[in-house]
């Protein structure tokens, strides 16, 4: 890691003496472990979704919900053996998986944890959960270690990662990544108690305006697989919008969502998973809620 280059970011400097554009150092650093029943329903069966959150990331996006642990780098640094026993404690909890949530600029640690949960007993099925800015070389270092791929194809062109996540190549970069990972593992697999065993599944979250090209993005995964599971989401919350675009100061309508999910019906995918949104578009109980983060330290991590 003296020239990191995880990302499409490129930094190229040493973590052990400085920090790059993801906040991240040389170690691991998490920022929660929880039993995460707010996911895709293959994702969630039994206990939940065993989930990992790790501190820092490559995107700068103005609206994140997370921006203490994304941005501001919050959490505790772990060894990778200590990393191993939370996968194991996670286990024996009852998870259908171990989601690791934007893990690319820890990629190397977390794959030898991975080996070392293995080594203890871990048999659970691993998720990617990536925001889809991710570089090729990266992504193959995990083939051989994650089985499920849950991806963000956030925007449908490069003015809105731009505008919005400080990116100038979003959507050249997360088509590439998309591409390559559908090649490699598929559509989604689920066993007999639907719980997801394998495959990619991709997200997009609505932004008001449709600024976020939902459009684009719907019309490039239906080009390469109608079986590719989408998940398309209404959660935006412009309370953490901290830009200056106007029209992202307010929550999507109920109608910007239904049209957008007609779209997707009208190209035909085989799995479109939804989420709730009422008339004012205030509240979303959905799958993917929200939940503080200070809650689940004390409850996983000891």
């Amino acid at each position: 890691m003296k020239g990191c280059n995880l990302c499409p970011r490129h930094c190229n400097i040493d973590r052990a003496v400085h920090q790059g554009i993801c906040r991240a150092r040389d170690y691991i650093r998490i920022a929660s472990v929880v039993i995460h029943k707010g996911e895709e329903p293959p994702l969630v069966q039994g206990a939940g979704s065993g989930a990992i959150f790790f501190s820092g990331c490559p995107m700068r996006c103005e609206y994140c919900q997370n921006k203490e642990i994304s941005h501001n780098n919050f959490g505790i640094p772990v060894e990778t053996d200590q990393l191993a026993h939370y996968m194991i404690k996670l286990q024996r909890l009852g998870c259908s998986n171990i989601n690791l949530v934007s893990p690319t600029h820890y990629t190397p640690w977390i794959i030898e944890s991975l080996l070392q949960a293995r080594e203890m007993g871990l048999d659970l099925p691993i998720i990617v959960n990536s925001s889809g800015y991710e570089l090729v070389s990266t992504m193959q270092k995990w083939y051989e270690h994650a089985h499920i791929y849950l991806i963000d194809l956030k925007y449908g062109d490069n003015w809105a990662g731009r505008a919005l996540s400080k990116v100038s190549d979003y959507w050249d970069i997360a088509r590439r990544i998309i591409s390559h990972v559908w090649e490699e593992v598929g559509p989604l697999e689920v066993d007999k108690q639907g719980r997801a065993i394998k495959g990619l599944i991709i997200r997009h979250l609505l932004l008001p305006d449709m600024l976020s090209n939902p459009f684009a993005v719907l019309e490039f995964i239906a080009d390469i697989s109608l079986n590719i599971p989408i998940s398309i989401m209404s959660q935006y919350n412009p309370k953490y919008y901290t830009g200056d675009i106007e029209n992202m100061k307010r929550p999507i309508s109920k109608h910007e969502y239904q049209v957008v999910l007609d779209k997707a019906t009208s190209l035909g995918f085989k799995t479109i998973y939804t989420q709730e949104i009422d008339s004012a578009g205030e509240y979303f109980p959905d799958f993917h809620a929200s939940r503080p983060f200070g809650d689940y330290i004390n409850l996983l991590i000891t």
